[in-house]
């Protein structure tokens, strides 16, 4: 058998959110299955350091953001194929003649152009994202959903909510429309574990947590108001944790839960309200249903294979493939 190309992943982002997990997940399965496993990421940055406790990682070091001394870097690599996992690494990737794979997964539509002709594929989280991106002129677009390991479990928060919701304070989250339903919800503690700027009365901030589990343990409903979403890590942990969750409609969260969740208008306060209001009231799809949609849909080893599909397919159409 051929030995497996040579594939540099492209990470400019300082933050440590969904993508990065992903990467981080996609790259331990790569090398455990005898791939290399090298990346291209700001030195220090916490993909940096997450990545440098697994054996056989090659780290190369590019500056965050677009910087033409990352496509450089990039360009003395020795790849045969680029994966793009940010905005920028997308752009920077672009000059090079090297086959690229962009990992896309976020719903917002964009303008088009050559940027989004020049990729040879796309690996997207949802059909939702993957249909996006064609309409803005991506060839090659295939679901290769995210991997989602259920977390470990954990005695119940002693200040955990009743209705949770896990996600960066930023306003894509919807934690704006989230807080109007609350004002519908007289009494009902609602809160917010996450990082970042915004803040809405009405809801209990919960800031960063490292012990998820335990707020789930706590909770009665998980809720995910997002107006924009390419998929939803934080409600497949949910529906894992054996949680009812309601969600919006936004990008591919309508893919993930299925029917087997509340799903709502995004931005309708009074549909959202509802929808908490109904769980709490025990009328929600059983939470089996969840849990093993779940984990059928969702599994790392899944999106590790699809992603190392798609590789294979590339680099073996790129010239001399």
């Amino acid at each position: 058998m051929p030995a497996p190309p040579r594939v540099v992943h492209v990470d400019t982002a300082t933050q440590w959110r969904g993508g990065q997990v992903q990467l981080r997940l996609l790259v331990a399965g790569m090398v455990a299955r005898g791939w290399p496993g090298v990346v291209a990421c700001p030195e220090g940055s916490p993909l940096w350091q997450a990545l440098g406790e697994i054996p056989g990682v090659e780290l190369l070091p590019v500056p965050a953001g677009r910087s033409p001394r990352a496509t450089w870097r990039l360009s003395q690599s020795g790849a045969d194929l680029l994966a793009a996992h940010t905005s920028h690494a997308h752009d920077l990737c672009l000059p090079l003649a090297t086959p690229l794979v962009v990992h896309r997964r976020v719903d917002f539509v964009p303008s088009g152009g050559f940027k989004y002709r020049r990729p040879q594929a796309y690996a997207c989280v949802s059909g939702a994202v993957a249909r996006i991106v064609q309409a803005a002129g991506g060839r090659g677009c295939v679901v290769v959903h995210d991997g989602v390991a259920a977390l470990a479990p954990m005695a119940p928060a002693p200040d955990g909510p009743t209705v949770l919701a896990v996600g960066a304070r930023v306003a894509h989250k919807g934690h704006a429309v989230l807080a109007q339903a609350a004002g519908l919800l007289p009494g009902v503690d609602i809160g917010v574990a996450g990082d970042g700027p915004l803040t809405f009365p009405g809801l209990r901030w919960l800031g960063p947590r490292a012990d998820v589990a335990a707020l789930h343990a706590a909770a009665q409903v998980f809720v995910h108001p997002s107006v924009e979403e390419g998929m939803g890590q934080a409600v497949v942990e949910a529906m894992l944790a054996g949680l009812p969750v309601v969600c919006s409609d936004a990008g591919g969260l309508p893919e993930v839960v299925g029917d087997t969740g509340i799903v709502v208008p995004r931005g309708d306060a009074r549909a959202l309200a509802l929808g908490i209001r109904r769980v709490l009231a025990g009328d929600h799809p059983p939470a089996q249903a969840a849990r093993e949609r779940a984990q059928r849909l969702f599994s790392v080893d899944a999106m590790v294979e699809g992603s190392l599909a798609l590789y294979r397919q590339v680099a073996a159409a790129a010239p001399g493939g």
